[in-house]
């Protein structure tokens, strides 16, 4: 559901008035608090507790995890508590896996307030953080109590943001292939266009949730979700470091590499690899890995949750709105493409 700050709130109150929790505790990131939060006008009414986690994924580690079950242990949170998460996906991933495992399970909510959360992160009850450098790897698949996305917190973001989410809209554009697809050939509107941003994301939660729904648990058709994120997640890990480079940068890499692979694997036309190409690359700019980086990008796609039985696989497009899923590769076959594709490294001269 897609909504005003005021009905938020009315909707928050709803779950208050029903539920009657003992505890409330809202988990939000540095910036969310300060951009996001206030604009919730109940938020200084409730009774609660503010947990605060840094912005982005340093936040989805072990050792905030740990922080924040010692926080609501001692603050005695109950099951009969609920927990509101307010901010980014990173912030959404976080809060469901620590509230899905602690007591083994207490209710939460999420509010999403970045372009990419609205349209992918609050959707689909997964959570997960990350361990020595691979996405997602432990995580729940658990839904939230209520998504209640917001589209006045998207002129809090900046452009790096919107382009991170629009990125996600794109994938969801391909798997579609109909009139999301025709709405991102036009680019990205104007922020002050507040209702074709609400008939986009709403066609982006409508076709997450068909794919969920059929799949939940991700055991065939929803691993369509994962289209740029194998090679896009290789990218996000050998890149942390590097604050310009956010995840929807690497997943829109991501989307185009993939496709190039296919290609090259026989999996689809040059037309297609194009078509992507021209939805990427006019809003992104390309990242490429080194020489030296081949080993190590090959190590972390070999880490990947999705692989079987020692082959990668691929959730690769055929062609526009035509997608398949479970393509294996081998990791000969892979370093072979990742050795072509690789430039030259930098040589630092004193």
């Amino acid at each position: 559901m897609i909504v005003r700050t005021e009905t938020i709130d009315e909707r928050i109150r709803a779950h208050m008035d029903r539920m009657q929790p003992d505890k409330i505790v809202v988990v939000v990131s540095h910036i969310s608090e300060k951009l996001c939060l206030p604009k919730l006008e109940i938020h200084e009414k409730l009774d609660k507790i503010i947990y605060i986690v840094p912005d982005g994924d340093r936040a989805k580690s072990l050792t905030y995890c740990e922080d924040f079950w010692e926080t609501m242990l001692r603050e005695k949170v109950t099951r009969r508590s609920l927990v509101l998460a307010v901010g980014g996906g990173a912030v959404l991933d976080f809060t469901g896996f620590c509230a899905s495992t602690f007591m083994r399970g207490i209710p939460f909510i999420y509010v999403p307030t970045t372009l990419l959360s609205m349209v992918d992160g609050s959707q689909g009850g997964k959570t997960g953080i990350n361990l020595y450098g691979t996405k997602n790897i432990i995580g729940t698949f658990t839904e939230p109590l209520a998504v209640m996305r917001n589209i006045d917190f998207l002129p809090t973001l900046d452009s790096k943001q919107i382009h991170s989410g629009w990125a996600e809209i794109i994938k969801h554009a391909i798997l579609e292939g109909k009139d999301l697809y025709h709405i991102v050939q036009n680019g990205i509107p104007d922020l002050s266009d507040t209702e074709t941003w609400m008939d986009i994301i709403r066609k982006n939660i409508i076709l997450k949730s068909s794919i969920v729904e059929e799949d939940f648990r991700e055991a065939h058709k929803r691993k369509l979700l994962n289209l740029g994120h194998t090679i896009g997640h290789g990218i996000e890990a050998l890149r942390f470091e590097d604050e310009d480079v956010t995840h929807g940068l690497c997943i829109a890499n991501g989307l185009y590499w993939e496709t190039l692979l296919a290609e090259e694997l026989g999996v689809c036309n040059s037309k297609t690899t194009q078509n992507v190409s021209a939805l990427v690359y006019p809003l992104f700019f390309k990242i490429q890995w080194s020489k030296s980086e081949v080993q190590p990008m090959l190590q972390l796609l070999l880490h990947d949750k999705k692989n079987h039985e020692g082959k990668i696989q691929f959730s690769f497009t055929k062609e526009i709105g035509n997608c398949t899923y479970d393509y294996e590769v081998s990791p000969e076959r892979l370093l072979e493409f990742l050795e072509k594709h690789a430039i030259a490294d930098q040589v630092n001269e004193d």
